[in-house]
């Protein structure tokens, strides 16, 4: 299991490899992220859109998903609402069967 302040630190370096860490400068959002039971939700967004409320100058996802097991963060899936796809892979449900 791995702590708040650790979750942080995982989504800073996760998006710091991504094109939102390359194209805007990512401001963590620790009041609105939020604990799973088996990951953290990290929201961040750009600085660029929070001075100017332009949402052209934001990323597409500001959310980050750390799982508490020690796997990799990831942006979840965009299709599926964050609370479902947490709820498939706490059942282990995900990634689905691709038969």
């Amino acid at each position: 299991m791995i702590s708040q302040n650790d979750a942080f630190d995982a989504a800073r370096t996760f998006l710091a490899g991504t094109e939102a860490g390359r194209t805007y400068t990512i401001v963590l959002q620790p009041e609105l992220s939020t604990e799973h039971p088996i990951a953290w939700l990290v929201r961040f967004d750009s600085q660029e859109h929070l001075d100017t409320g332009d949402f052209t100058k934001a990323p597409f996802t500001r959310l980050v998903v750390v799982p508490k097991n020690g796997s990799a963060a990831h942006f979840p899936p965009s299709h599926l609402p964050v609370a479902e796809y947490l709820d498939r892979v706490a059942r282990g449900e995900w990634p689905p069967n691709k038969a």
